[in-house]
């Protein structure tokens, strides 16, 4: 991968290939009659979509650490300024579906009753930190944030390490040390996953392999099915998560970059919209699959459609832009130092979905 280029159209490719294995599976187990999420057996189908699913939020980890160590990169490893951005990026739209969420009575899942939840419940999925109270999710997807936000705290400290010791035998050890102390310390489980961001970034500031960009897709097919294999026959825990995020981490910078190609352009689109994909999916399949369900099934399908189309791309353009941008101009006013981290001018690539 090309380390100075403006934009990546493989990142673009992992970000949406991570929201819609969470969408589909998601739209495919409301499709499964008498499925509950709290089903104590699961069938081998729904298991598998379970998996599915779970892939998705695990390139999510991955391609969000790298991006971001990026962004730490191009601002010369400000931490005020990193902090700043990440607040307008992820707290203003999670807010916004929080408030869709109480409104209107949309329940943690679309196939279940709506559960008036606890004032506590609601401030602690407002303030994302769940994970640390304890406190229900308000919805399925809400469950990922707080460990995003959790890890933003983090990646500056990771970063300056980096600049200082980092190697990749650094990063595995680092990996290693995180998946030891995750059984024991619940708030760590998601850690190792973010260190296959990690990882890549680190190869890329090192030595790399240009192989050509068309097995870039394959590979990483290649790698998810390989772990829904072993997930759902011989491992079923969370070992075989923490072994795809460093494997995907480890191809990451090693490929060049896919050409420009109807592919590449529609997972630009899908990448920049993905955000508002991932948090209002399930209250628009409540709402086209259940709350319609008086409908035609052709109608509620197409509302499905539509939804999906129309709820992601207005709340970027009315609330998730407007409000990244402000994070932005708050955070040039924030003074990078005059002596920046080494390394710092070597751009790394980006996707769309880090602006």
């Amino acid at each position: 991968m090309d380390a100075k280029k403006a934009e990546s159209r493989n990142l673009d490719l992992l970000r949406a290939f991570a929201v819609l294995c969470v969408f589909f599976s998601h739209m495919i187990l409301c499709c499964i009659p008498g499925h509950h999420v709290d089903d104590a057996v699961q069938t081998p189908v729904v298991a598998f979509w379970y998996g599915v699913g779970d892939v998705g939020v695990l390139m999510f980890f991955v391609h969000t650490s790298l991006v971001l160590l990026y962004s730490l990169e191009r601002n010369g490893g400000s931490f005020l300024n990193f902090y700043i951005r990440r607040f307008f990026r992820i707290y203003p739209l999670s807010t916004a579906c929080i408030a869709l969420v109480l409104l209107f009575h949309v329940p943690y899942v679309p196939e279940m009753s709506f559960a008036a939840p606890a004032w506590s419940a609601v401030v602690s999925n407002l303030l994302l930190i769940q994970n640390l109270t304890y406190a229900k999710d308000l919805i399925s997807p809400l469950w990922t944030l707080p460990r995003e936000v959790q890890m933003y705290l983090a990646l500056p400290f990771i970063f300056v390490l980096l600049r200082r010791m980092g190697s990749a035998p650094v990063v595995l050890l680092l990996w290693w040390a995180a998946g030891v102390a995750a059984p024991h310390y619940p708030v760590l489980t998601c850690v190792p996953c973010f260190f296959g961001g990690v990882l890549a970034y680190q190869i890329g500031r090192e030595k790399t392999y240009a192989m050509a960009a068309r097995w870039w897709p394959a590979a990483l097919l290649a790698l998810v099915a390989v772990h829904l294999a072993v997930r759902l026959t011989l491992v079923p825990d969370y070992r075989p998560d923490y072994v795809l995020c460093v494997a995907v981490g480890a191809l990451i910078p090693n490929f060049r970059d896919l050409a420009s190609s109807w592919l590449t352009r529609a997972c630009h689109v899908v990448a920049k919209y993905s955000y508002g994909i991932y948090l209002f999916h399930l209250p628009i399949l409540w709402l086209a699959l259940f709350k319609l369900a008086f409908l035609p099934v052709a109608l509620r399908w197409l509302a499905l459609a539509v939804l999906m189309t129309v709820v992601p791309w207005a709340m970027y353009r009315w609330l998730e832009a407007p409000l990244i941008e402000t994070g932005r101009r708050l955070a040039t006013r924030v003074k990078i130092p005059a002596r920046r981290v080494a390394g710092a001018e070597n751009l790394g690539p980006v996707s769309s979905a880090e602006l």
